[in-house]
């Protein structure tokens, strides 16, 4: 049996920084069977197959919805696109999968859609050996009757109606998708509508899901919903626009993780031309960032666990280089490096029990490669060169 070979200037193994290299990563069969500081090869019984200046474990994308074109910015273009067919999105999907992987993307959770397109590409790529990524699938979402988003969601109007719900998704999804409130109306700076479940209501939601073992990740801003969601066993809060401290203190203390998603606001305020939005919306745009940092940076203080995921495929969120985006956000907030590394590596794969996000002996071989630390120069994180799943090598150069 011959041992393959990486080297690497340094790398983070999922919880600290080891920066004392050059390391020299022995694989064996898909799995690190050794790890040893060396200055060269000499003493190696094979060449080596790969060298690196940072390897941390494969990036994880933990909101994205892959059959969206988060490149496409004209309105007209992405609603033909939606009432396209199933041909156009699974082509959208593969190529959004490509854009991932050119960012060092090894595991997506895909947050629904009512074309089941994300339980399709999921079953083709964790089949596919040959393919170096893995992808978990919400399926469909809940909602209320009437309310938002047909687009990710089934609709459920009782509690018998929650229950086979959540039992029929429970076969076929490896999380729950919630859908308690609606989306932001910049214009007005605050967000649409009123809760969509009721506590009573949510608190069955959360119990069944926790008895079919699925996960619950909830798209939820504003301070009504997140009365609600936060005194829930629930895994994550999706968005969490209007966040407040009472919200952390509670996040904290029940460990539900925060994905903030960044990316799509952000889109809104830097393109203000793209929907014409007026001076008055421009401004609530940039009030909402400013909050939704200062928060993110409190929920870093109190311990709140965050995890990394941009919404890729809303408009001009483009799968992959979003994910690269979150992160640098998060240093905007004040997460450490070590914390930042984490939210989009070991971080999410331990809160939903996947192997790999660590590099350690006996750990799977699932990496992300650098062409630079971003402990030298944050920038580094876009500098991707590639990655490696189980014996599988893909490099791509940096994109």
């Amino acid at each position: 049996m011959t041992d393959s070979y990486v080297r690497a200037l340094s790398y983070f193994d999922g919880e600290t920084h080891r920066c004392d290299g050059p390391y020299i990563f022995a694989i064996r069969d898909g799995v690190i069977a050794g790890i040893a500081r060396e200055a060269t090869l000499d003493g190696l019984p094979g060449a080596l197959d790969l060298d690196a200046a940072f390897l941390s474990p494969g990036l994880v994308e933990a909101h994205a919805h892959l059959f969206l074109r988060g490149e496409e910015l004209d309105g007209d273009k992405r609603a033909a696109f939606l009432a396209s067919d199933r041909e156009a999105w699974l082509a959208a999907g593969q190529a959004n999968l490509g854009r991932a992987m050119d960012h060092g993307i090894t595991l997506i959770r895909d947050a629904g859609d009512n074309a089941g397109i994300n339980t399709e590409i999921r079953d083709a790529v964790n089949d596919d050996p040959s393919v170096p990524i893995r992808i978990r699938s919400a399926g469909l979402g809940l909602r209320k009757p009437g309310r938002y988003s047909s687009l990710f969601a089934s609709e459920v109007a009782g509690p018998d109606d929650i229950r086979a719900r959540i039992a029929d998704l429970a076969g076929r999804s490896d999380d729950l998708k919630v859908f308690e409130t609606g989306i932001i109306d910049f214009e007005a700076g605050t967000v649409k509508g009123h809760p969509q479940f009721d506590f009573d209501e949510f608190t069955l939601i959360a119990v069944e899901a926790r008895r079919h073992g699925m996960p619950v990740f909830v798209h939820c801003s504003g301070a009504e919903g997140l009365d609600i969601i936060t005194r829930c066993e629930i895994d994550s809060v999706e968005h969490g626009f209007f966040m407040r401290d009472h919200h952390l203190q509670a996040m904290a203390e029940r460990r539900i993780a925060w994905v903030p998603t960044f990316s799509p606001v952000h889109f809104q305020w830097e393109n203000p031309g793209n929907a014409g939005w007026s001076p008055q919306t421009l401004d609530n745009l940039r009030m909402i960032l400013d909050a939704h940092l200062d928060y993110v940076g409190r929920a870093v203080r109190l311990g709140v666990p965050l995890v990394a995921g941009s919404d890729a495929g809303s408009q001009g969120v483009v799968h992959g280089r979003a994910l690269i985006d979150e992160l640098l956000f998060f240093d905007q907030a004040g997460m450490a490096m070590d914390d930042i590394l984490a939210s989009a590596t070991s971080r999410p794969r331990q809160r939903w029990k996947v192997a790999g996000g660590r590099l350690a002996i006996g750990q799977p071989l699932d990496i992300a490669i650098f062409a630079g630390s971003p402990y030298d120069n944050l920038g580094n994180l876009r500098k991707i060169v590639g990655s490696a799943m189980g014996g599988l090598v893909r490099c791509v150069g940096t994109p």
